[in-house]
């Protein structure tokens, strides 16, 4: 068995992947999404950047509460814009961005 070269693997079969899972798994859930809010957490801390995961938290239609982790992204730790822009490249490719009710951000401190 032969691996696929890192090239391959991050710019064809990840994205491929990702799109597959987006389509099988997020999009039928959000179909029944009404008054979501997000949540993004910080995950871990590495060099000058950030890594935070985008869950979005929402009432089905039946009222039962449900969730989907939409993706995680990079930030530089002093950019609230970069953050702001990643979260909005997110919401967009899962129609989600005028649907928002609420932000929720954890900063990580205990």
């Amino acid at each position: 068995m032969q691996l696929p070269f890192r090239k391959l693997f991050s710019n064809i079969i990840l994205f491929k992947l990702v799109e597959e899972t987006k389509a099988t798994y997020a999009l039928p859930l959000l179909n029944d999404c009404s008054c979501p809010t997000t949540n993004f957490d910080l995950q871990m801390s590495k060099g000058a950047h950030d890594v935070f995961i985008l869950v979005i938290i929402f009432l089905g239609f039946n009222w039962k509460p449900k969730h989907v982790t939409l993706g995680l992204f990079e930030a530089p730790k002093t950019s609230g814009q970069t953050l702001a822009r990643n979260l909005i490249q997110l919401l967009d490719a899962y129609h989600l961005k005028n649907k928002i009710i609420a932000y929720v951000k954890d900063e990580g401190s205990n």
